[in-house]
């Protein structure tokens, strides 16, 4: 290169044409001849303003652009207000076992019974092992832990018919075995699959 700036072919003097020949600028779309133009309020936002625009080649066809607009902003309101979100997946049986049991957990250890927390683990292996039946209402079938195809205990509130029950019966603090702590979890459990 020699230093000097190449000349457009069409350049004149140093000078582009301006009439005819290439733009100086990008190409622009040409401007609809009609335009409507407002602000509304569209249903329960009437404290709030929506620009619509409608465009057209005629008066009537940019009205029509513009109450087209305003309908579409009214549908998608709408819409909107009678999407509901899904509800979160129900965790699974184990899953919400082991929430339960961490939480017996947390207040046995908070009163310093480190033998509830040994039954407690007790009472769900029970659990997730399908040795807990309800025969009627607030009254439960606990197989036995080192017997389950022989020996079965009946829970009713916190009592239980287990030998480990009745040893402490006589307590003046409430002691719950671990088939009354299964009955209780799996209790639980149920009042959380209904609803309750």
């Amino acid at each position: 290169m020699n230093g000097t700036i190449p000349q457009h072919p069409q350049a004149v003097n140093g000078q582009h044409p301006t009439a005819a020949g290439i733009p100086h600028g990008p190409a622009l779309l040409p401007e609809a001849p009609c335009t409507m133009n407002g602000f509304v309020k569209i249903g329960r936002h009437e404290t709030r303003d929506h620009q619509c625009t409608g465009r057209g080649t005629t008066p009537e066809e940019a009205a029509a652009n513009f109450f087209g607009c305003i309908e579409a902003l009214e549908a998608g309101y709408a819409a909107r207000a009678t999407r509901t979100a899904a509800p979160p997946p129900l965790a699974s049986r184990t899953q919400r076992l082991g929430l339960l049991l961490a939480c017996g957990l947390e207040k046995a250890v908070g009163k310093g019974d480190w033998k509830l927390v040994e039954r407690l683990g007790k009472a769900a292996a029970l659990v997730l092992a399908g040795r807990v039946v309800q025969t009627e209402e607030s009254i439960y079938q606990v197989r036995s832990q080192a017997e389950p195809e022989t020996t079965a205990y009946t829970v009713a509130g916190r009592d239980c018919t287990c030998q480990d029950a009745r040893k402490h019966e006589t307590d003046e603090t409430a002691y719950w075995c671990k088939h009354t702590c299964a009955a209780v979890l799996f209790h639980k459990l149920a009042a959380q699959e209904s609803g309750e």
